[in-house]
């Protein structure tokens, strides 16, 4: 009976210790494995746009080859392989950019990738295009706030910036507004809609029939 007791524990402490090897692998081996794959966080350009990335402390005597896994830009080469630009497609959408250096040695490194959300430039436009004196002229955009816009008015240029309303209000002179250009969080771009020019009409004065 003794004999039987020692033989169990001995089983069990032999049990209990692979165990505890196997949690510990799992508290070192995890960690090692995802700081293996490296990523950062995603980059926003705009749909069009020429973007220029590089490697961050990269060795000398390296060489990088890059790629883009769902084909959403084209990548051009600079003097160095260690940074590239891209051209971003002209559609919104989601990439992703890698890169894989080789070194002086020959060995190859971990595949570093990063997320790209291509967005689409913002757009602006009046709420209406004709107005009565006194009615407020208001502006609807798309994309993300703060907007920064340039107008004219009755053929002045009026620059407006850090806009967090949407829509915006303009104002209630009248004249003739004419959209030029927006700004939202990542993108500009020029007002391309048709609704890009709105009137304030001139205050109407009390009428006076008289006899001539």
């Amino acid at each position: 009976m003794t004999n039987f007791l020692i033989l169990k524990c001995k089983f069990n402490s032999k049990i209990m210790k692979n165990i505890y090897l196997i949690f510990i692998s799992i508290f070192i081996v995890i960690p090692l494995s995802i700081k293996a794959q490296s990523t950062s966080d995603p980059d926003i350009v705009c749909v069009g746009s020429n973007t220029y990335y590089k490697i961050k402390n990269s060795n000398e005597g390296s060489t990088f080859a890059w790629g883009i896994y769902e084909a959403g830009g084209s990548i051009e080469a600079t003097s160095k392989s260690d940074s590239i630009r891209v051209t971003w497609n002209d559609t919104p959408g989601i990439d992703v950019l890698w890169v894989v250096e080789t070194n002086n040695a020959g060995c190859k490194g971990d595949t570093a990738k990063i997320t790209i959300i291509r967005v689409a430039k913002p757009t602006a436009e009046f709420d209406n295009a004709k107005l009565c004196h006194g009615e407020t002229l208001k502006i609807n955009f798309t994309g993300e706030p703060p907007y920064s816009i340039k107008y004219t008015l009755n053929g002045t240029a009026v620059t407006q910036n850090g806009i967090t309303d949407n829509p915006y209000t303009v104002g209630s002179e009248s004249g003739t507004y004419k959209l030029l250009t927006i700004t939202d969080k990542h993108c500009a771009s020029n007002v391309l809609t048709e609704q890009s020019t709105a009137i304030i009409g001139q205050e109407l004065h009390p009428l006076q029939i008289i006899h001539d």
